[in-house]
């Protein structure tokens, strides 16, 4: 029966029916096994090659606008040699701009490729005030004028990966600076954890707030989808999809709410918790392809039951 096997050619697998043969019935689980390992390597390979294809995709469409950009600009300095000096200063300006924006999107597309593949075996308990903690000296370090209060405790551990996390805390952050502030004020960005329950299950709730005009209703998904951005938004329109692909990656819940009051927005990640000392399986989605068009996606695809 094993030796009519072809994974190259068929999809059928060995059906074993026990003997009570001890070699016999040892052998064929571990045909068994070998074919299982198989066919979910096979899947993670196409799933890799339809990341990569994502990726250019999606890379060539976006790049083409801003490249064209720096043409336009690099034509204008070659062109005029005795360009005045305040002409050329604003040139230079929007070739930085957007140079910047490339790097941006790169970075950006790199990591949502890299939630795509990430494996099980890369998740460890993590404690996310740690984290978060880090998050915040980052954020403080790079927005001087901003002011960042954190509001948490030690010990609030989940299971999950750790880059992956860190993304999430920094766009959550960055989002909410930038898009979470009055004209007649600086910036002030909310973040707390607190430990919760959730159907008998314990939870770690992380939420992020700002001050700013907040998201309406019929905004609160779309917001998560790929390169959708405000016309004035200096982002890659890609934060909030990296914060919907890592809350799914994690098996967590995501939100968006009105902010204290009905003021700014409230952006809550519920995560199922995990004991420090005790390790945890780790269940991946079945499909991830978060660079693909966002078309056919559901709605509440960042909604994923935990």
């Amino acid at each position: 029966a094993a030796g009519g096997l072809d994974p190259h050619t068929s999809a059928a697998r060995l059906d074993h029916a026990p003997t009570r043969i001890t070699e016999v019935d040892d052998l064929a689980r571990t045909l068994q096994t070998f074919l299982t390992r198989y066919d979910e390597q096979a899947a993670r390979t196409a799933e890799a090659l339809a990341s990569a294809r994502s990726f250019s995709a999606a890379a060539s469409h976006e790049l083409r606008t801003p490249l064209m950009s720096m043409q336009t600009n690099l034509d204008i300095l070659d062109a005029f040699q005795d360009l005045d000096a305040a002409d050329r200063a604003e040139t230079v300006d929007d070739l930085r701009h957007e140079h910047a924006r490339l790097l941006g999107l790169l970075v950006m597309l790199r990591a949502l490729a890299q939630g795509d593949l990430v494996e099980a075996d890369s998740f460890a308990v993590i404690d996310l005030a740690e984290l978060a903690d880090e998050a915040v000296a980052d954020i403080r370090r790079r927005h001087p004028g901003a002011e960042v209060v954190v509001h948490s405790s030690p010990g609030l551990t989940i299971h999950g990966w750790q880059p992956g996390l860190r993304s999430m805390l920094a766009n959550l952050l960055t989002n909410a600076l930038v898009h979470g502030r009055s004209a007649a004020a600086r910036a002030h960005v909310a973040l707390s954890l607190r430990a919760g329950e959730e159907s008998g299950a314990p939870r770690v709730v992380l939420a992020v707030e700002d001050r700013g005009p907040g998201v309406p209703q019929h905004r609160r998904e779309a917001i998560f989808q790929r390169f959708q951005r405000r016309a004035d938004s200096p982002g890659s329109g890609l934060g909030l999809t990296l914060v919907a692909q890592q809350a799914a990656l994690h098996r967590a819940g995501l939100r968006v709410l009105d902010g204290p009051g009905g003021r700014g927005a409230r952006f809550e990640v519920t995560f199922p918790a995990a004991p420090a000392h005790r390790p945890q399986h780790t269940a991946l989605p079945a499909h991830r392809d978060w660079l693909a068009d966002p078309g056919d996606r559901p709605q509440g695809f960042h909604k994923e039951p935990l």
